[in-house]
This record gives C-alpha cells, sequence and structure tokens, in this order.
C-alpha cells in the first residue's frame, strides 16, 4: 500500500541496518579480504579503520575473570560522511543520516554483507535489526500542538495530562510481534531538556524492527524487506496529511 510513497524532506534523524553475527568472525579481527574491502569502497570511499577492544567475563570455579582483546574496527563512510559502514567479528551495519530510500539502503548493505557471507560461507547472521528514528521539528509555537501533523488517537495522554507546566516527558513504547519479525515502537516528546519541564517542539516516531535466530543472506533480505513494510505502515498510520505535505510526498 505504501511502497510508492517517498518524501523529499522527511524528518529521519537516523536510519540504522544491523547484522549481528552467530559467532564472531574472528578473521576479520585483524584482516579484511580485498574483495570485501573493494566492495566497501566502492559505495563507501573513506577508509577509516581503528583499533577497538572486546572485554569478555569468564566464570568458573576459581571466580570471575575479565578478559581483553584488541582488534580492528573497519569504519568506512561515504564522500559527505553522509553513511557509515562498520564491520567488526561481531557484527556489521550501515548507518545513514541523509537518507533516500529504503532500496538505496538496503543496497548498500546487502552488497557488502554478500561478499563478506561468500568469503565466509559458514556464517550466518544471529540477529537481524532495521531503525528509523524520527525526529519533528516544526517551529510550533506551543510544544504540545501536534494534533495537526499526529494522528490523533497517538496524543491521548495530551488530553489526559493537562498541567503542562509541570511535564517533563511524554513517551510511550509498544511492541509488536509479527511472527518472527519484532518491531518497538517508541513515539512522544522526549524532551531534550529533560529533567527541565518541556520547552522545546520535538516530536519523536521512533520505529526498530528486529529479527532474532540464524539466518543467512536471503532470510535477511526477507527480513528486511518485512522490516520495512512493517515500519511504514506504522509510521504513515502516525501522521497526517498535513505532515505528508510538509515532507512533500
Amino acid at each position: 500500500m505504501f511502497e510508492e510513497i517517498c518524501y523529499k524532506k522527511p524528518f529521519l534523524k537516523e536510519v540504522i541496518m544491523r547484522v549481528d553475527f552467530s559467532a564472531p568472525l574472528t578473521q576479520l579481527e585483524s584482516n579484511l579480504p580485498q574483495k570485501v574491502a573493494n566492495t566497501a569502497v566502492e559505495r563507501f570511499p573513506i577508509s577509516e579503520p581503528r583499533k577497538a577492544i572486546a572485554e569478555q567475563l569468564e566464570v568458573s570455579p576459581g571466580g570471575v575473570q575479565r578478559k581483553q582483546s584488541e582488534f580492528t574496527e573497519w569504519n568506512f563512510f561515504g564522500r559527505e560522511r553522509e553513511k557509515r559502514l562498520v564491520i567488526s567479528p561481531q557484527f556489521i551495519f550501515i548507518t545513514v543520516s541523509r537518507y533516500t530510500a529504503f532500496e538505496d539502503l538496503k543496497s548498500d548493505f546487502s552488497s557488502v554483507l554478500d561478499s563478506i557471507f561468500v568469503n565466509y560461507p559458514d556464517s550466518r547472521g544471529g540477529r537481524f535489526g532495521l531503525r528509523y528514528i524520527n525526529r519533528i521539528e516544526l517551529g510550533l509555537t506551543d510544544p504540545f500542538t501536534w494534533d495537526e501533523y499526529i494522528s490523533p488517537d497517538m496524543l491521548c495522554l495530551f488530553t489526559r495530562f493537562q498541567e503542562r507546566q509541570t511535564l517533563a516527558r511524554l513517551f510511550h513504547i509498544v511492541d509488536f510481534k509479527f511472527d518472527e519479525l519484532n518491531v518497538r515502537f517508541q513515539f512522544g516528546m522526549p524532551n531534550p531538556d529533560f529533567p527541565a519541564p518541556i520547552k522545546q517542539p520535538v516530536f519523536v516516531l521512533d520505529l526498530d524492527g528486529y529479527v532474532q535466530g540464524l539466518q543467512d543472506f536471503q532470510q535477511i533480505s526477507t527480513n528486511a524487506d518485512q522490516a520495512h513494510g512493517s515500519i511504514q505502515r506504522l509510521f504513515e498510520e502516525s501522521i497526517t496529511e498535513r505532515l505528508r505535505g510538509i515532507m512533500n510526498a
């Protein structure tokens, strides 16, 4: 229903797509295969690897021991640092601050993930996640007048709590279960000045879809499509035509 919708001026602060590997790819601790690096550089031309520390706690009859190990975190950035790719032995993720379309995000991510799975054919995903963080700022004079932009049934607590001068945060968390897909929807006014009372008109729609369990490349691709579809539907059901007009659908 919403596949053709694409906004020119969305209020997206950040979009994240991530896969945690079912088991660490220890080969990546000190070396990134050339084919993987080449694939990454095609879409993320700025390469900035850096050292990172992994910490583990081991419990034994003799007590608790803390172990640290150093590994390389492979960081790549877009030409204007509008997007970032991170590859580590434990996970791979992309974060985008200048979003264009889901197809672009998925293409960037899938190209690199496929290259990793080809180089390490026994590797599998253990968790997939897709998250959209919308931070809506319209310069309103009254920080609580969202009824023209946010669906009225999302604003029920606005009428419940009338002492606006005392409100320091007004936020909701709703969790959904769509078969294997979980979606956590956080929305409301988190208040950047917390714990001071709310003064700034900022409304957040934070949608996080994830699937846990072993997943091969094709399953991850399918889960990405399903997560995006559910997130987009929830987002569209949460906003009004006036906000769509502002985003220039």
